[in-house]
């Protein structure tokens, strides 16, 4: 078998969750990975009656492996299950895989934030009694979404994205190539030029994903610190609306104060005494009453 054939036998095997995926994007993705002669699968060519088990198999047997995080694919207990033999086929060095985030931030998967993360702790829920296998699910999600992939946004043009995924998909491919001893004995010059030219081609481009995913990942931190920064300023508002309204209070409570000295120092000796409660307005029961800042006053300062 020669290397283009070798090539077109490696299975690229698709995990992803949602009929809406299923009949839109994916089976778009499918269609543009088989008119480029690779070999991809997805959950429904398994016969219908057979064990999903199966499905790992399709794993074991798949040289790449496309993970499709999209909103809900924390929903699938399967989806999740798969993930986990999909982490341990790449620890073991036996399987290359390209996180995609469907409409989804790279962040919100690794974070387990939002309806992703809801969703994943109903399945944490559920599964409550069988903690070693939630555990493998945290994991799998943790390591997968930590590698560098591809994002598809409200601004993605989905045709473009399927041909960004083929082609990063059979420049992998190219790179399993490598793993195998070819056929037909010594090269020549010109070819290993051409190879090494081609190689350095693809270095440099999966060195510039590598950037571009990094300024995401920055981006990502830069927004979580932002909104963090916000929140404490809001905090700080609100403090600066309290302390200023329990200034004016202690002001006015001062000048009662006065006032009653005032009052005692020319009363007759005999006038009986004072309550305290007056002489100490601050110990009131009213005074213990929260302050309430508004949004308009926050605002001002």
């Amino acid at each position: 078998m020669d290397a283009y054939s070798r090539q077109l036998n490696d299975q690229v095997f698709v995990n992803f969750r949602g009929d809406e995926l299923r009949s839109g994007f994916i089976s778009h993705l499918v269609e543009a990975l088989q008119r480029h002669g690779i070999n991809v699968f997805i959950d429904k060519h398994e016969r219908i009656g057979v064990d999903l088990t199966n499905l790992f198999a399709r794993i074991e047997e798949s040289k790449i492996a496309l993970v499709i995080f999209s909103r809900r694919y924390t929903e699938s207990r399967w989806c999740l299950d798969e993930l986990v033999k999909i982490k341990e086929r790449t620890d073991q060095g036996l399987l290359k895989v390209i996180p995609i985030f469907f409409k989804v931030e790279p962040i919100t998967v690794k974070k387990l934030r939002g309806a992703f993360g809801d969703q994943f702790r109903d399945r944490e829920w559920e599964y409550r009694c069988d903690k070693p296998r939630t555990d493998r699910w945290k994991e799998a999600l943790a390591s997968v979404s930590r590698k560098i992939g591809l994002t598809f946004d409200k601004k993605s043009k989905e045709s473009k994205f399927v041909r960004i995924i083929v082609k990063e998909v059979k420049k992998m491919l190219q790179g399993n190539l490598g793993d195998f001893p070819l056929s037909g004995g010594i090269r020549d010059t010109a070819s290993l030029g051409g190879e090494r030219s081609n190689q350095e081609s693809v270095d440099l481009h999966r060195e510039s994903i590598s950037l571009v995913q990094s300024n995401s990942t920055i981006a990502n931190k830069l927004d979580v610190v932002t909104q963090y920064y916000i929140d404490v300023e809001s905090q700080n508002s609100i403090l600066r609306v309290e302390f200023v309204e329990l200034t004016e209070r202690l002001r006015s409570l001062n000048s009662i104060i006065e006032v009653v000295e005032d009052v005692v120092g020319n009363l007759n000796p005999e006038f009986p005494e004072i309550p305290d409660f007056l002489m100490n307005p601050w110990q009131m029961s009213n005074s213990s009453q929260p302050i309430m800042a508004s949004a308009e006053m926050m605002f001002h300062y």
